[in-house]
């Protein structure tokens, strides 16, 4: 008897925490990487979900870009600074369509398509470097927009 009101009490402590099981993706977190993709169905989206949330390790993936969330605001704060960093490095790479700095570049940004994304950054070199004076910023904006 208590085992049933126990588990009826986890049951419900999960359900009420586990909200975002009922989107179509639990999102990034503990559950995430801890239950199998394979794994499908409102069980384990509860499950999974309720990993996610605990410890609040999902806001932790989404700012740090980790437990499966590619874009974390950390992620894009370091991507940021190296483009800020390497400007006329990149500069010179993204014109030739290849090299050192902009292999970096598709790296740090989780690129799937490494060369189709060098490519479009070539061929759009003048309106990411639109001037001489270009800020990082606005370049960042425009390769971000490339994504």
């Amino acid at each position: 008897m208590l085992r049933k009101k126990i588990a009826a009490v986890l049951a419900a402590v999960m359900l009420v925490s586990s909200t975002g099981a009922f989107a179509a993706d639990v999102g990034p977190g503990l559950g995430k990487l801890i239950i199998p993709e394979d794994k499908q169905g409102i069980g384990w989206d509860l499950l999974k979900s309720w990993l996610n949330g605990l410890w609040w390790n999902q806001w932790g993936a989404i700012i740090s870009g980790t437990s499966g969330y590619e874009k974390g605001g950390v992620a894009m704060v370091e991507t940021n600074q190296f483009i800020a960093d390497n400007m006329d490095a990149l500069a010179i790479d993204i014109a030739q369509g290849s090299g050192e700095y902009v292999d970096t570049l598709s790296a740090m940004l989780n690129v799937s398509d490494s060369v189709a994304f060098k490519a479009t950054l070539q061929s759009n070199f003048d309106s990411i470097f639109s001037s001489e004076n270009v800020s990082a910023e606005e370049v960042s904006a425009k390769i971000y927009s490339f994504l």
